[in-house]
C-alpha cells in the first residue's frame, strides 16, 4: 500500500530536516515513491522564518510512525 508521512521544519534550517527525513528513510527501509515540499510563512509570525513541509510517499505493509 502507499502511504504519507509529513515532516515539518524551518525554512532556515533545510539541511537538519534534510537529515531527518533521509534517516526515517534508512532506518525504515521504505520504498519511496515521491517526496514534495511546500514552503508557508505565517504573516506577522513570531520565527520571522517559514515553515518547510516536506510529504513523503512510501510503501510499505503498514503505515511508519
Amino acid at each position: 500500500m502507499v502511504f504519507v508521512k509529513t515532516f515539518k521544519g524551518y525554512e532556515d534550517k533545510v539541511a537538519q530536516l534534510d537529515q531527518e527525513v533521509n534517516e526515517w528513510i534508512r532506518s525504515n527501509k521504505v520504498k519511496v515513491g515521491r517526496v514534495e515540499t511546500a514552503l508557508s510563512h505565517e504573516t506577522g509570525g513570531r520565527a520571522g522564518t517559514g515553515d518547510l513541509i516536506y510529504t513523503v510517499l512510501y510503501s510499505a505493509d503498514t503505515p511508519i510512525a
